[in-house]
């Protein structure tokens, strides 16, 4: 139980760690470094062991080649918004990629279930293959990338551009978001395959 005790302050450090670096590595600028841009989006879940899951999500150039990807835990990753509003388990996403044309591809979450007596491991995979363009010295914000690891598995594309620039202020310490360029994906709401 002592190891457990001391374990968990140990935890909490990490985990600060984590974001502090982040708004250090920014510096309190969502500016991308000269002759690159910005891909920022929300990467988020939810399961029925909230805990057990994780989620992933690939961007890829015309050539299919995959160029970014995202990960997130629902056990330690949370965007948590502007001052009272409730946090989401997920991850604020921010790749930096040259100018171009790109699709996010697909996303990816990972879960286990309880069946019967036993736990069963869980995946599926969500092709979105959605396109978008990045220019040089630009933020991009694509929105929110929900998945939905339930009953029937399935994600949504949405603008949740006030929680995650509320992220942006409060944890990343960036004071610049209305340089962001906002152009939420757009696709209907899919089963897993």
């Amino acid at each position: 139980m002592k190891c457990v005790s001391r374990l968990l302050p140990l935890c909490g450090l990490v985990l600060l760690a984590g974001c502090a670096s982040m708004a250090d590595k920014l510096q309190g600028s969502i500016a991308p470094p000269p002759g690159t841009g910005h891909v920022l989006l929300s990467l988020t879940a939810k399961a029925f062991d909230q805990d057990s899951a994780t989620a992933g999500i690939r961007i890829a150039d015309p050539n299919g080649t995959v160029v970014a990807s995202g990960y997130a835990s629902m056990n330690t990753d949370t965007v948590f918004g502007e001052e009272g509003m409730s946090p989401v388990d997920g991850r604020l996403q921010l790749f930096t990629l040259p100018p171009g044309d790109y699709e996010v591809r697909d996303a990816w979450g990972n879960w286990t279930e309880e069946m019967g007596w036993t736990r069963t491991w869980r995946s599926a995979s969500f092709p979105i293959n959605t396109r978008f363009h990045l220019e040089a010295g630009q933020t991009l914000y694509l929105g929110e990338v929900a998945l939905d690891l339930s009953f029937r598995p399935s994600y949504s594309l949405s603008d949740q551009h006030r929680r995650d620039f509320g992220h942006l202020s409060r944890v990343w310490k960036v004071k610049d978001s209305v340089r962001i360029d906002i152009r939420p994906l757009a696709a209907p709401a899919s089963p897993a395959q």
